[in-house]
């Protein structure tokens, strides 16, 4: 199953709403939080251009921050089956 993987800030209220989604579709995922791990603000500016929280990867690609992730699970695009295919 490709990683799901998420970078994340405290206080970010995006942050907890695709943590949540991810969640309620039982998918696991890895969360970066930069403010923590500061090392990982650098590993996040190394894959995308995106500035903002969250930022999500699925397999090893980048499909953005919350918004995206919402649309994903709109078209039928967070499932356990379609993130393994």
């Amino acid at each position: 199953m490709p990683k799901v993987e998420i970078y994340t800030r405290p206080g970010c209220g995006y942050c907890t709403h695709a943590k949540r989604l991810l969640l309620n579709r039982g998918l696991a995922f890895v969360e970066y939080d930069v403010y923590l791990h500061p090392q990982h603000i650098e590993q996040l500016h190394n894959r995308t251009t995106a500035r903002t929280y969250p930022q999500i990867f699925i397999g090893n690609q980048s499909i953005g921050g919350f918004s995206e992730l919402l649309t994903h699970e709109q078209n039928g695009l967070l499932t356990k089956q379609s993130i393994t295919n």
